[in-house]
């Protein structure tokens, strides 16, 4: 760290003062809970113009499938696991789980790219689940997101903490 600094200092000052004040604003910008416990996961290599910020090692290692369905799942520990695909329509997804037949959804909270949704069988004895879907536009490509189902069900702050990392990915310039 010390040699970063006094490599910044001679390099000029400005940029180095502009890129350390970059930096801070980034850090000021997350919301608390990827502010701390988090790492950006770099997701290029995979055809996805863009980082996610997942939990850190101390929750697990990333790990990345493709499914050959279209879909990639990105999955650390028990915690955070998501699928990520071109495409997406919000609208058919608000309309699907208005119509599903074995669950009774809620939305529980929605914006303008995302719907957070409870679901529940009625008087079952299974608990309340939570899941969100998002369609984010990158570079301009559409991506869709959504928790991975079959590997729920996740509690309401764990879809929430996804839908914070999909709010802050962090878009890569388009390949040359």
């Amino acid at each position: 760290m010390v040699t970063a600094l006094a490599l910044s200092a001679c390099s000029g000052g400005s940029s180095a003062e502009e890129e350390g004040a970059t930096e801070e604003s980034t850090a000021q910008e997350l919301p608390r809970v990827l502010a701390n416990g988090t790492t950006l996961l770099d997701l290029s290599d995979y055809f996805f113009p863009f980082s996610l910020y997942v939990p850190d090692s101390t929750r697990g290692y990333p790990e990345i499938i493709e499914t050959g369905y279209g879909e990639t799942v990105v999955r650390v520990g028990s915690t955070f696991n998501m699928l990520i695909a071109e495409g997406g329509d919000l609208a058919m997804k608000r309309s699907e789980i208005a119509d599903d037949l074995m669950y009774t959804n809620k939305i529980v909270e929605e914006g303008e790219d995302y719907i957070l949704y409870s679901s529940e069988i009625k008087d079952s004895f299974l608990e309340l689940e939570f899941h969100f879907y998002a369609v984010k536009q990158v570079n301009g490509l559409s991506f869709e997101f959504k928790d991975n189902k079959d590997e729920g069900p996740f509690a309401e702050s764990i879809a929430r903490f996804m839908l914070e990392s999909i709010g802050h990915l962090q878009p890569k310039p388009n390949a040359s």
